[in-house]
């Protein structure tokens, strides 16, 4: 049920968007502006508005006799993201290192450590989130506010992908190295591992989702 203490219209394209990422609703499945209403407990008029909006931003498809459906991304557009991605993150890191303060690598390092615990009672999507905030807080250390945007729309598809190509426990551990990694860089305030770090990161993430799309296109 949305609580109803933020403009309706937000709250539900959070509640609808989470939905998505969490496959509670699949590519392909036809929205209606009636079952949300129901499945909410909220009017149809903030849900229209939500939906638009979702669909501004690339989330679901406005066909003509179908409706609101939610979009299908096809392996070009995936691997397109994920390769501007890589190229941001290592500008992020890069800058982050020479504005990060010791608090800043205790929130770092507390997120890295809540990610780890995770391990022993997983969750796809909490995981992603806190490995979102992670990035999250690098982007924000970064002070450069373009970057900062680019990278959360970008994110916002990454995670879709990164929820359901995260199904083996081998790609957890190693995304945990490969974040230890990036954060001993940074605590060393080497600039340059840090990107490199970043660089061989982004690099196995795009492996690891390429290959859970073409296994997904080929079933």
């Amino acid at each position: 049920m949305v609580q109803k203490a933020q403009p309706y219209k937000y709250q539900v394209y959070d509640e609808i968007k989470r939905g998505i990422l969490k496959g509670q609703y699949m590519p392909g499945d036809v929205l209606t502006e009636r079952k949300l209403s129901d499945e909410m407990g909220i009017s149809r008029t903030p849900i229209r508005e939500a939906m638009q909006m979702l669909a501004h931003d690339g989330w679901l498809v406005m066909e003509t006799y179908k409706g609101a459906v939610v979009r299908e991304f096809d392996l070009e557009y995936v691997l397109e993201v994920l390769k501007i991605r890589k190229s941001l993150e290592m500008l992020a890191v890069e800058d982050a290192v020479l504005n990060l303060t010791d608090r800043d690598l205790e929130e770092l390092e507390e997120i890295a450590q809540c990610q780890r615990d995770m391990l022993n009672h997983y969750d796809e999507y909490d995981y992603i989130e806190m490995d979102r905030k992670f990035h999250q807080k690098i982007y924000e250390l970064s002070h450069n506010r373009t970057l900062q945007g680019l990278l959360n729309n970008f994110n916002d598809i990454i995670s879709f992908f990164g929820i359901r190509a995260l199904k083996q426990k081998e790609r957890k551990i190693t995304t945990m190295e490969e974040h230890q990694k990036i954060l001993d860089a940074v605590k060393r305030r080497d600039a340059g591992a840090a990107v490199r770090a970043m660089e061989d990161h982004m690099s196995k993430t795009f492996i690891n989702i390429e290959g859970y799309m073409k296994e997904r296109r080929n079933q």
